[in-house]
C-alpha cells in the first residue's frame, strides 16, 4: 500500500501529518461548538439544528465526560464555570504534537 502510494507520487508522512491535523481541527470545532450550544440550554426545535446539536454532542461528549466525571466545576459565586473544554483543548494539543513527531521522526524514516 505504502508503495503503491508513493509510485503516485503521495508523501506518506505528508498525508499522516495532514489527516492528525484535520483530526484535531474536527476534534476542537465540536468542542467550541459544545461549549457554544451549552449557553443555550433548550434543544433546538429545528431538525437542522437538531441534527448539528446532537452531531456535536456525539463527537464531544466522550471526550469531555471523562473529564468532567473527574475534575468538578469551579465555583465562582452564584454560577459555575467547566473547566473539561479547557483541558480537553490542552490535551488534545499535546496529542497532536506527540503525533506528528511520532510520524516525523519513527514512520519518515520507515517510509523513506
Amino acid at each position: 500500500m505504502v508503495a503503491l502510494l508513493q509510485q503516485f507520487g503521495y508523501d506518506i508522512v505528508r498525508l499522516l501529518v495532514t489527516v492528525v491535523d484535520y483530526a484535531y481541527y474536527i476534534l476542537f470545532g465540536a468542542i467550541i461548538a459544545s461549549i457554544l450550544f451549552s449557553w443555550f440550554p433548550g434543544y433546538p426545535s429545528s431538525t437542522i439544528m437538531q441534527g448539528v446539536y446532537d452531531a456535536v454532542r456525539a463527537v464531544a461528549n466522550p471526550i469531555l465526560m471523562p473529564i468532567r466525571s473527574r475534575v468538578p466545576m469551579l465555583q465562582l459565586g452564584g454560577f459555575g464555570i467547566d473547566l473539561s473544554p479547557i483541558i480537553a483543548i490542552f490535551g488534545l494539543s499535546i496529542a497532536r504534537q506527540l503525533l506528528k513527531i511520532i510520524i516525523e521522526q519513527f514512520i519518515g524514516p520507515i517510509t523513506g
